[in-house]
């Protein structure tokens, strides 16, 4: 069971490296932003390099940035997650309830949409897919393919969850601690 931790300790670190990477893309997107609203504010177009790209610009940094923090989302806890039924469970139902949706629902929604992304990211590179605007950006692959990225990374935050559920349920009492899911984290800082 050790080791089943260890390896749920090196994907939430591997995750956390990957989030934290990517988080520089924001400064970028600001800026990209920025120059978007004051160039159009003030009418000067620079030569190739008109609003329409501009704005695509936007949307394929936001998307690598959303992507690339799915995983690191959900080891953490930080994913939209509506918890009403289990307000007043016990932290081990918490748990059992995280694990099960994990196994029924999580991964077999993250392979799919991974088998279906990943197509539809090699399609994009094939036919060499570009922006339906003439003067759009071309490489629609790129923004495709940091979805397929980013469903890869939500897939090992989901495992790296249900390893550490399964140790903190099944496992060695002195585990407990460390395995703690984040679903439960405040639950049990609380209870200390």
């Amino acid at each position: 069971m050790e080791s089943m931790l260890n390896v749920s300790d090196r994907i939430d670190r591997l995750l956390d490296r990957v989030s934290g990477a990517v988080g520089w893309l924001f400064i970028v997107t600001m800026l990209v932003i920025a120059f978007d609203v004051l160039t159009r504010k003030i009418g000067y177009q620079m030569p190739g390099m008109g609003s329409t790209r501009l704005q695509e610009v936007e949307w394929h940094l936001h998307t690598a940035l959303f992507a690339f923090w799915l995983g690191a989302a959900y080891i953490h806890n930080s994913h939209v997650r509506i918890d009403i039924a289990f307000i007043n469970a016990k932290p081990r139902t918490i748990v059992f309830a995280e694990l099960i949706g994990c196994l029924v629902f999580a991964i077999p929604y993250c392979l799919l949409a991974l088998y279906f992304s990943f197509d539809f990211t090699w399609e994009a590179w094939v036919v060499g897919e570009a922006s339906a605007s003439s003067n759009g950006l071309a490489f629609r692959w790129i923004p495709k393919g940091c979805m397929t990225a980013g469903l890869l990374l939500l897939f090992a935050g989901v495992i790296s969850v249900s390893m550490r559920s399964v140790v903190y349920l099944f496992g060695d009492p002195s585990l407990r601690r460390r395995a703690t899911p984040p679903v439960i984290a405040d639950k049990v800082e609380a209870l200390s």
